[in-house]
């Protein structure tokens, strides 16, 4: 075979392995997700939005969702899970890989023996 054939053949094979992540469905899956919680603190609403493509997006879901012009974003999370604890004055967030994991957060920041988990959200990844 020809020096010019064989330089061809291991550029083509370098190419097709260089873009070969690019067209398989596992490394498409693999994006990062968002999640969110927002609350109000005068109502009491709460709302969260999860699995999104982008921190923005799940922020936006979680405020929608909690439905009132007070809800702020407590916690938002990438590939993880979040969780909000309230005792009706205190309110406590924290995110972790697991769901248990961000609720013992949650309860930890809130502080006080009475706090209770209020609501909390997990994407898929």
């Amino acid at each position: 075979m020809p020096m010019f054939a064989k330089s061809l053949t291991i550029t083509a094979i370098a190419g097709f392995a260089v873009l070969t992540p690019l067209f398989n469905p596992a490394v498409a899956q693999a994006e990062d997700m968002y999640g969110a919680i927002a609350t109000d603190d005068e109502t009491g609403s709460w709302g969260y939005g999860y699995n999104y493509p982008t921190r923005r997006q799940a922020e936006t879901a979680a405020k929608d969702q909690c439905g009132e012009p007070g809800c702020q974003v407590e916690v938002w999370f990438m590939n993880a899970c979040g969780a909000v604890a309230k005792d009706g004055q205190t309110v406590g967030w924290g995110w972790a890989e697991t769901e248990a994991e961000a609720q013992t957060k949650a309860l930890s920041a809130c502080g006080s023996g009475s706090c209770k988990i209020e609501t909390w959200a997990c994407t898929d990844r």
